[in-house]
């Protein structure tokens, strides 16, 4: 009987960069995006950005970057119909309005105002 080893006999092969690029397909293809939200939640996100925004709180943003979701704390100094200027502690983030996914504002360092979506 005859033992197939599967992709293991073929690995030798391969250059180191047909590797990379096999195994960034591979978490690709495996990565799930978020889920849909629904409108009542949208609507929510919004109310809380437009919030910190008049009033110039602090506000945690959770971002979808990269098939990871990331979380950004700052204030808002603009926003338009596309994007947000978001200024942290260190430097200014323009972040588009479609890969925000949840966000919450601070009031003096305790989470006040909450628009988790999970």
């Amino acid at each position: 009987m005859i033992k197939d080893r599967g992709a293991m006999k073929w690995t030798s092969m391969m250059l180191p960069e047909h590797l990379l690029l096999l195994k960034k397909w591979k978490q690709e293809v495996q990565t799930e995006p978020p889920r849909e939200r629904a409108e009542w939640e949208l609507e929510e996100l919004q109310q809380t950005i437009t919030r910190a925004l008049a009033q110039r709180n602090y506000i945690m943003l959770t971002i979808w970057e990269e098939a990871n979701f990331v979380q950004y704390g700052g204030i808002i100094k603009e926003m338009n119909e596309m994007e947000l200027l978001l200024e942290t502690i260190t430097t200014t983030k323009h972040i588009a309005l479609k890969y925000i996914y949840a966000g919450y504002i601070e009031v003096d360092g305790n989470s006040g105002i909450e628009c988790k979506i999970e």
